[in-house]
């Protein structure tokens, strides 16, 4: 190492030790492969993702998501339910474009089923939502569970009588 200033070998530790994290980065990306969010898919598997339930068809898996919300669950969270793999499929750096991404797709999955997309609801859902809450009685809440009584064991003995310390009498 004579000759080398103290910057250069500086500069050489630095360079070795960033090709140590970019060997041991890339060795990390191959045992786990490519990410889903990196794989380009086709029209026809977007729309046989977008109608993947594990209920079995699009018929039981539309009523079980209309019985969940209408038993007070959120509609987010039914869908997630019932279609899973939709929420995937139209994520999005912000929620207008992944409004915008989902209507994409439904339009896509009705082209393909040969059926017409439900026109586009005008206005605020609030209202439905508060008019459903009003038709459904509350959710009941389950009741606590009793405890059980204390065990009743042995009677323990009376205490001795108090006894007060020599020379206070």
């Amino acid at each position: 190492m004579a000759g080398q200033t103290s910057q250069e070998l500086l500069a050489q530790t630095v360079d070795s030790f960033a090709q140590r994290v970019q060997d041991y980065a890339s060795g990390i990306a191959n045992r786990l492969g490519a990410p889903l969010s990196g794989t380009q898919l086709s029209r026809d598997e977007v729309v046989q993702r977008w109608n993947f339930t594990p209920l079995g068809s699009t018929q039981a898996a539309d009523a079980q998501y209309h019985q969940l919300v209408a038993q007070g669950m959120p509609p987010g969270q039914a869908l997630n339910q019932v279609y899973p793999m939709r929420s995937m499929l139209y994520q999005g750096p912000d929620l207008r474009s992944a409004i915008d991404t989902a209507k994409q797709i439904q339009g896509w999955a009705h082209d393909a089923a040969g059926t017409e997309p439900p026109p586009p609801h005008e206005g605020s859902t609030t209202p439905m939502l508060l008019n459903l809450q009003r038709t459904q009685p509350p959710p009941q809440m389950p009741a606590p569970p009793q405890m059980p009584a204390p065990a009743v064991g042995p009677a323990l003995p009376p205490l001795p009588p108090p006894q007060q310390p020599p020379g206070l009498t």
